[in-house]
């Protein structure tokens, strides 16, 4: 089984985290491919950045999804999740989602927790958008990480763990998603400190794509998620074009 896992951020830093957990999850003889963003934000932080990175997820999916069995948005935002999904004839799985999911799995209600007031908001709405706004408690926020915990995300394991154990004891929150692929390799870490499961979103959704690499899956034939019409589609990228030309 191969799977392709697309970070659209353009920074390889959080490409080898999201990669590192990614393995760390896989079964045997699962491959995990990773790929980062040419084209757009270094973090995405924000709706005009998650738009870019959208775009960046077509093309990176038409430039390397050959051979794969499955996809991973690796972005928290799950940035193209759904025009992904339209386009591509195998799975696509979205990391957030995932960790949704899977929080409704283990618990009752569950918080998200992010870095910068910004984001909090675009994740709530996300929320709400997979039809779970009843099982969130909150969306909490530490300040915008200074650039090294952005390069050492362990730095800030104890405000994240403070923040858990508040949203548990005032919200009754009974699972925490820790939003943002940059968190990719901290969980564990933030577990040790605090009583409630800890999700990152990278691990869940790589055993729910092997999950759906095994149930194969039809390709939807009609409605929303059937593959495009054949339509000229002038873009830059003649790879990413050619997805729209050929049915």
């Amino acid at each position: 089984m191969r799977i392709l896992v697309i970070n659209p951020n353009t920074s390889t830093f959080v490409t080898e985290a999201v990669a590192a957990a990614a393995r760390s999850m896989a079964a045997p003889g699962t491959e995990i491919v990773a790929v980062t963003g040419r084209y757009g934000a270094a973090i995405v932080s924000g709706r005009s950045e998650d738009a870019l990175a959208a775009a960046e997820v077509l093309r990176l999916a038409a430039e390397h999804d050959k051979g794969c069995d499955a996809i991973i948005l690796a972005i928290s935002f799950d940035s193209g999740l759904r025009a992904l999904r339209e386009l591509s004839p195998i799975p696509v799985v979205g990391m957030s989602e995932a960790a949704m999911l899977s929080a409704c799995m283990v618990g009752g209600k569950f918080a998200m927790i992010t870095f910068g007031n910004r984001a909090a908001a675009i994740y709530a709405e996300l929320c709400h958008s997979y039809g779970l706004g009843a099982r969130l408690t909150n969306v909490l926020s530490l300040p915008p990480l200074t650039q090294e915990e952005q390069m050492n995300p362990s730095l800030v394991v104890p405000g994240l763990a403070r923040i858990v154990g508040e949203t548990v004891e005032k919200d009754r929150t009974e699972s925490v998603i820790l939003s943002g692929a940059i968190f990719a390799g901290i969980a564990g870490e933030v577990a040790a400190h605090v009583e409630v499961p800890v999700l990152v979103g990278i691990r869940e959704a790589v055993g729910m794509a092997e999950m759906l690499v095994r149930l194969q899956p039809d390709k939807a034939r009609t409605g929303s998620y059937r593959l495009p019409d054949a339509k000229q589609i002038e873009w830059p990228d003649p790879t990413l074009a050619e997805r729209y030309r050929v049915r």
